[in-house]
């Protein structure tokens, strides 16, 4: 708990580094891009859950379609020909 309380709202650059890496790892596994907005590419859209040292049943969120911006948008619309992305 304090661990990231000593963050004081920033995350640490060491931090921020492993989030980048794994990004590109998963970018190049899928061949997606995150928050790209070349719509000849697929969009990585990722669903991220809380993780606790205890579990506590209903108290997890989850943060779904992480990577959507309005032109990930378009580029669904367009790849789908479904106007409702």
């Amino acid at each position: 708990d304090s661990y990231c309380n000593d963050w004081k709202g920033e995350i640490p650059p060491e931090v921020w580094s492993i989030v980048e890496s794994s990004l590109a790892i998963l970018e190049k596994e899928t061949g997606s891009i995150f928050g790209g907005d070349d719509s000849s590419q697929s969009p990585l859209l990722l669903s991220v859950r809380s993780g606790a040292a205890i579990s506590m049943p209903g108290m997890m969120d989850t943060v779904l379609n992480l990577g959507m911006n309005d032109n990930v948008v378009k580029s669904l619309s367009t790849k789908t020909g479904n106007p409702r992305f």
